[in-house]
């Protein structure tokens, strides 16, 4: 079933050729053979293991043939070379100081990882892995610090410089202030006396306007006359005009043809005859006289006179008729023709069956006679209309000179009014500006009044900012290393890694700011203090680990035996996550993995607590953050379903195992932080417990003050951002613009209100402290007490004591003390009381040969705390294989053999000791008693010795020279420094124990062969009449 029936028929295929050119017979066993001869020959597997932690151990006893039948290659660290040339290659750093720094920082923490795990028993790996991390983050963090430093300092600079301008400006406009109100009067000066000599020209234009009107008047109504009188006169002319115009037209009419028509009469009719008797008339051509033949009579003959003269030449005949100056007529002329007129054979109709000619000029015959006689009527009014208008023409000389003696001095008026009008505008432009120079003064004054004190603030902020330019470097080396490297590391052993680090760049001359750490160069007190509410413990330790959660680009791992991460993330994620969170445990099965399928789609944060030694294989790929894009989308692969990948999705995972073992492999995929409580974290937590028993008001306006300050606090900083923002994109003068300088004195007002407020509440906050410091007594001893019992554990396993039931007794413990209105008393009350309830719970979970132990641990940390006991000395005390300073001959050989000798010659190592061995030399007789009492911890030392050494420190010698009799010094010395009850076990007691337990708390007894408890359980419930409720139940 290994191969597919596809695959074997390629196999056959190919290896049969093999054998056809090896002359081998091709049956499907030597087909086979070939085939497998050819998996000998190219088939290379390449297994990679990582030596650590018993598995690779146990597959090696199980699979001999990776050994016998394996290449072993076994990859050592990397050297120092390897690590300058990938940091070289990623870093493409000019700063060869940069690259041996990350080379020092490396090889520094494998061997205080080594250190480590020797004295402390703790493993934390350093591989090329984390180095890679290590040169990745140093990336991201310089470009980000950098950025971030360039961008506040520029702003700041800015801010500045705003700052310093409105101050030039200051000077710039009082002088410009002084400078013109002298211009300013003076111009006010002008303004009033034109405004006289204006009201004065005005007052004499006002009369001249007056005559003006008047004459205006005048020549108005004589103009309405003249209107009147022609109008009469057009009304007249106008009955005759229709039949004068009647006549132009029909004479246009006429052609020079009708005319030659009319000539060519040889005997004409008695109508045109008729007309060209008129026609001669009024053109004035006399008549050709002639006799009568049958009267004898000379008669006037205008036909012949007609042919001879306007006949003749019918155009000009009518040219004369149309343009004939009408008006030139005579009454003679009119008397000549009035017969003629009135004749009827005269009319237009019976002159027309004649000649359409004389029609025509029949017409223009009749309107001459009829324009004649309305002309005349009309000639009165014409005259009168002459006189008129020439008077009319007179009376508008007159007004037209008037009209220009007043347009004189309008102008003149005008002209005074314009430069009137100019010196006012001077003056209002004057007035303007000095009523700007006054608000810009006003401004500035606002402005570097209420920024001023932030000037100089600010320019210290550059300077600074400046410095840390110059040492971002060396500043972001050290916390990239700590990001990368320190998590799994106690606070002693990062303090050591930062100081060999900062010794390392002061040798490398490689610039930093003096004390650099990640807190420093990476820590934001608005999001620092905003941790702390969410529940972050205030020590350094706590910090650094939630700057390095912030920044760190792989999935955190957290070990967190007293639950102080876990509760801190959670915390965090009620405030910060945006889609909301799940807490899982790890062991949940498929509801493990349902949340975490939702988060990475949701985009939740995902805590998982309950983490092991070893992890789920379905978290492979989040570790990894093996993310890809498929259509456009970000996905990841999670088991065998392919998941929307989002970006607000967040993994912590969270250990309770005190001391937890993670391979290398697995630290290489994860951010491992150590959170386990520290001392002065502890002392914290402690204090806030007390001070919430004793003085509950206490405690809560403490927590009000500090939610409150850190939002106060958050609110200046936004308020500082957004005025530095408003000065750097304002453009041009900044004192013209009103609503920006009342929009900066607001923000600053608003600081400066906060200020106060801040201020206030830390004076208030100061005197909380104070009245708080009152209960550090008991929160210093409660710390203490907590890691005297922590410090079992290596003892034995079974110690273990979670940090819950020692804050629950705890709190027990001060509420059960005795009371006392003077505080010292109360606080020794609840410091002896906790102590001795502590010593009694403890010791019923203690094998009986540890309790005198956990008494010791007790008194030696207790006095330890109050500085009686000198940590060399302690030290000296406990460990073993002391070499001493010097060699002398032993001096008793006969009763102190030489091993005691030389712990003896040791003690001097110790600088109280110096001279104790001349004085051992001096005093053997004294010292053999000493060393052959029973009781030697009760024999005196030379009276000098017994004076000058504590009682800690002549157990030192009691160790010395009878390490034998040290149980009995021990008993002695903790009933003198803490009590005699600290040396009695206290017997088994089931009430009392039932009363330090809860129903959250079961009580779990632990047999030692033979042992039952169970008639004492048994007698207890009847005690307390609880037989009816107690049920036994085998498991």
């Amino acid at each position: 079933g290994l191969w597919a029936k596809e695959d074997l028929d390629k196999i056959n295929e190919v290896c049969k050729l093999e054998c056809v050119k090896r002359k081998i017979e091709p049956t499907k066993l030597n087909i086979y053979k070939q085939f497998l001869n050819r998996v000998r020959t190219h088939l290379h597997i390449i297994m990679c293991m990582s030596p650590m932690g018993e598995e690779f151990r146990t597959r090696l006893r199980m699979f001999p043939a990776l050994v016998n039948c394996c290449t072993i290659d076994w990859f050592k660290p990397w050297p120092s070379d390897a690590l300058s040339a990938v940091a070289n290659r990623k870093l493409q750093s000019d700063c060869a100081a940069v690259v041996d720094m990350f080379v020092y920082i490396h090889q520094s923490v494998e061997k205080k990882a080594l250190q480590f795990a020797q004295i402390m028993n703790r493993h934390s790996y350093v591989t090329p892995t984390s180095y890679l991390e290590l040169l990745k983050i140093y990336s991201i963090l310089y470009k980000m610090k950098q950025s971030e430093i360039c961008d506040v300092r520029d702003k700041l600079s800015n801010g500045v410089a705003k700052l310093e301008s409105a101050g030039q400006d200051v000077a710039a406009l009082q002088t410009k202030l002084r400078d013109m109100q002298p211009v300013l009067q003076k111009t006010q000066t002008e303004v009033e006396q034109m405004m006289i000599t204006i009201a004065t020209d005005k007052e004499q234009a006002a009369k001249e306007e007056a005559v003006v009107s008047a004459q205006e008047q005048e020549a108005s109504a004589k103009a309405a006359e003249c209107a009147e009188i022609k109008a009469d006169a057009e009304n007249d002319l106008a009955k005759a005009l229709p039949a004068l115009e009647a006549a132009t037209s029909c004479l246009k009419e006429l052609k020079k043809s009708d005319i030659d028509e009319v000539k060519a009469f040889k005997n004409p009719g008695p109508g045109v005859r008729l007309t060209m008797e008129v026609a001669c008339q009024l053109l004035g051509v006399a008549p050709v006289k002639k006799k009568d033949p049958q009267t004898l009579k000379k008669f006037d003959d205008y036909w012949e006179a007609a042919q001879k003269t306007i006949l003749s030449d019918a155009k000009k005949f009518l040219e004369t008729l149309v343009t004939f100056d009408k008006d030139s007529m005579t009454e003679k002329m009119i008397k000549k023709i009035d017969p003629y007129i009135k004749d009827p054979a005269y009319t237009v109709e019976e002159i027309e069956k004649a000649s359409k000619a004389c029609r025509a000029i029949c017409m223009w015959s009749h309107a001459m006679h009829t324009y004649y006689f309305v002309a005349r009527d009309v000639e009165p009014k014409r005259q009168k209309l002459a006189q008129a208008t020439a008077t009319l023409e007179v009376v508008n000389k007159q007004l037209n000179d008037a009209k220009a003696s007043l347009q004189r001095v309008m102008d003149k008026l005008a002209e005074l009014q314009s430069k009137y009008d100019a010196a006012v505008a001077e003056k209002e432009r004057l007035a303007h500006e000095v009523k700007m120079c006054s608000v810009k003064l006003e401004r500035a004054e606002k402005l570097i009044g209420g920024l001023g004190g932030e000037k100089i603030r600010w320019t210290q902020s550059v300077e600074n900012l400046n410095q840390q330019l110059e040492n971002v470097t060396g500043d972001v080396v050290l916390s990239s290393g700590a990001i990368a490297y320190v998590g799994a590391f106690t606070s002693d052993y990062r303090l050591e890694l930062y100081q060999e680090w900062r010794a390392e760049m002061t040798r490398k001359q490689l610039r930093y700011t003096p004390d650099c750490d990640v807190v420093n160069t990476c820590g934001k007190q608005v999001q620092i203090r905003n941790w702390n509410i969410c529940g972050l413990p205030t020590d350094t330790l706590s910090t650094e680990n939630g700057i390095i959660l912030d920044m760190t680009q792989r999935w955190p791992l957290m070990i967190d035996p007293q639950n102080q991460a876990s509760r801190f993330i959670k915390k965090l994620a009620e405030s910060s996550a945006v889609n909301g969170f799940d807490c899982v445990k790890i062991n949940d099965g498929k509801a493990f993995t349902r949340a975490l399928e939702n988060g990475i789609r949701f985009g939740k944060w995902i805590i998982v607590e309950g983490v092991q030694e070893t992890l789920d294989p379905q978290l492979e790929p989040v570790l990894q953050k093996a993310i890809f894009s498929l259509k456009g989308q970000l996905h990841i692969k999670l088991g065998d379903n392919t998941i929307p990948y989002n970006d607000q999705f967040r993994l912590y995972l969270i250990t309770s195992l005190p001391n937890p073992h993670y391979p290398p492999e697995l630290q290489v995929k994860v951010t491992l932080l150590n959170f386990t409580v520290t001392p002065n974290g502890l002392q914290d937590q402690m204090l806030g417990l007390v001070v919430a028993k004793e003085a509950p008001e206490l405690q809560q306006k403490k927590n009000e003050l500090v939610i409150s300050s850190a939002a106060m606090k958050k609110q200046l900083q936004e308020i500082e951002d957004q005025i530095l923002a408003l000065l750097k994109e304002s453009k041009g003068d900044i004192l013209e613009d009103e609503n920006l300088i009342n929009v900066l004195s607001e923000a600053k007002k608003t600081a400066q209100e906060i200020n106060a407020k801040v201020a206030e509440q830390e004076i208030v906050e100061s005197e909380i402290d104070e009245a708080r410091a009152g209960y550090v007594p008991v929160a210093f001893r409660a710390s203490i007490l907590y890691f005297c019992v922590a410090d079992l554990s290596p003892i034995d396993p079974m110690y273990q004591f979670s940090l819950q039931w020692f804050v629950a007794l705890f709190e027990k413990g001060i509420d059960d003390a005795p009371n006392s209105d003077e505080l010292a008393v109360r606080l020794k009350n609840i410091n002896d009381f906790f102590t001795s309830v502590l010593y009694c719970s403890v010791c019923r979970s203690l094998f009986e040969k540890h309790k005198l132990l956990f008494s010791f641990l007790l008194t030696v940390n207790i006095l330890r705390g109050e500085n009686k006991i000198d940590l060399n000395e302690y030290r000296y005390l406990v460990q073993v294989g002391h070499a001493p300073k010097r060699e002398l001959e032993n001096p008793a050989k006969d009763w102190l053999d030489e091993n005691t000798w030389k712990r003896v010659l040791a003690l001097e190592n110790l600088d109280i000791f110096s001279g104790f061995i001349d004085a051992f030399t001096a005093n053997l007789s004294l010292f053999k008693t000493y060393y052959d009492s029973v009781i030697p911890y009760k024999e005196a030392v030379p009276e000098e010795w017994d004076a000058k050494l504590t009682r800690f420190q002549k157990l030192i010698v009691l160790r010395a020279l009878r390490p034998d009799k040290m149980n009995g010094a021990l008993q002695q010395f903790i009933s003198h420094e803490i009590g005699e009850q600290f040396i009695e076990a206290p017997p088994f007691d089931l009430s009392t124990t039932f009363e330090i337990s809860t129903p959250q708390t079961p009580l779990v007894f632990i047999l030692s062969s033979g042992a039952d408890p169970y008639q004492d359980l048994l007698k207890f419930a009847a005690e307390q009449n609880e037989m009816d409720r107690l049920l036994s139940i085998s498991l």
